[in-house]
């Protein structure tokens, strides 16, 4: 699902991003004990958009084309 999407990292824009709707992540808590979380909906955006993150990834560098990015409404 295409949705706008912003970043504390990119405080000035915010962009149409493609993301799942659904997701289930598994991963390695510091303790060794793997968890697992199923999401979907804001959450499962959120996670996304996280491991983005880890991944060195920004929202930008998934918009899906240049005319998806606009400058962020500010609201006072």
């Amino acid at each position: 699902m295409t949705a706008r999407e912003g970043c504390m990292s990119v405080p000035d824009l915010t962009g149409d991003v493609a993301r799942a709707t659904e997701l289930v992540v598994r991963g390695l808590a510091p303790d060794g004990v793997e968890r697992v979380w199923t999401v979907d909906a804001f959450e499962a955006r959120a996670f996304q958009h996280e491991i983005d993150h880890l991944d060195g990834l920004l929202f930008l560098d998934r918009v899906s084309g240049h005319d998806a990015v606009f400058p962020r409404k500010v609201y006072r």
